[in-house]
């Protein structure tokens, strides 16, 4: 297990959606494209999930589709996108969210990607509010 100060920084398991049932339920939630990147999400259940996560936790998914490039950039976006995401989870509300590349995230910096969450995490936390 990592020391505390990098567990602070990481994209643990439990915080990805994985199963494809979970990426399908978000498409009848919130979104917005904007930038690199195209969001869809909902508000988390007040519920523990697997590995005892806490509820109060986001839980984030990646698409990144040939449509932005072939596998390398692809990867590269992937890389990009999941290092944003270790330095931006903490500020995010307790949402179930997926986050897809636009063709634009190719050019994309981690700098812009970490932006990009910071300018919608009010958004989420808005529909968090909300309680499903």
């Amino acid at each position: 297990m990592p020391p505390p100060a990098r567990r602070a920084f990481s994209f643990p398991k439990s915080a990805r959606l994985l199963r494809r049932g979970e990426f399908v339920r978000l498409r009848a939630g919130r979104g917005l494209a904007e930038g690199p990147l195209a969001a869809s999400w909902l508000p988390r259940a007040a519920e523990t999930t697997r590995g005892g996560m806490a509820p109060a936790v986001a839980r984030v998914g990646l698409v990144v589709s040939s449509k932005v490039g072939g596998a390398v950039l692809r990867n590269r976006v992937k890389r990009r996108l999941r290092e944003a995401l270790r330095r931006e989870l903490h500020h995010l509300p307790p949402v179930d969210a997926v986050l897809v590349a636009r063709p634009s995230a190719g050019r994309a910096t981690v700098d812009e990607f970490r932006s990009w969450v910071r300018r919608i995490a009010p958004r989420l936390a808005a529909v968090a509010r909300e309680q499903p």
